[in-house]
């Protein structure tokens, strides 16, 4: 199956027309998603995914994020080897905070040592 990498600014599009069409699942541990995080994204860690893949609802656009796209990328080979179809958010939480994207949720002592 395939694989598509997205930058920050194609996923705000995509946030911006049709968010409810999207399944943004946030690959990082519970400690980094708790500093920042995607509104409305769902957590399911790296270490996890395997048992917890039937949580993820696959009749959406499945978009993979954590910090700076490696281990969405990672995960995002792995599920299409499975056949499934994912988007990589490729500049990860990284490049949206960057960006000053208002799809972002953070703590409000984040991010200093994070990034």
């Amino acid at each position: 199956m395939a694989i598509q990498n997205i930058n920050g600014k194609e996923l705000k599009k995509m946030l911006d027309t049709n968010s409810a069409e999207l399944e943004i699942i946030d690959v990082r541990e519970q400690d980094e998603y708790d500093l920042i995080k995607i509104k409305g994204s769902k957590l399911i860690p790296l270490s996890e995914i395997g048992p917890r893949i039937n949580e993820i609802d696959w009749s959406k656009k499945v978009i993979l994020v954590c910090r700076s796209g490696s281990r969405s990328g990672y995960i995002a080979q792995m599920l299409a080897a499975h056949g499934k179809d994912t988007i990589n958010l490729a500049g990860g939480i990284y490049e949206l905070n960057l960006d000053k994207c208002d799809c972002l949720e953070k703590d409000p002592g984040c991010c200093g040592g994070y990034f």
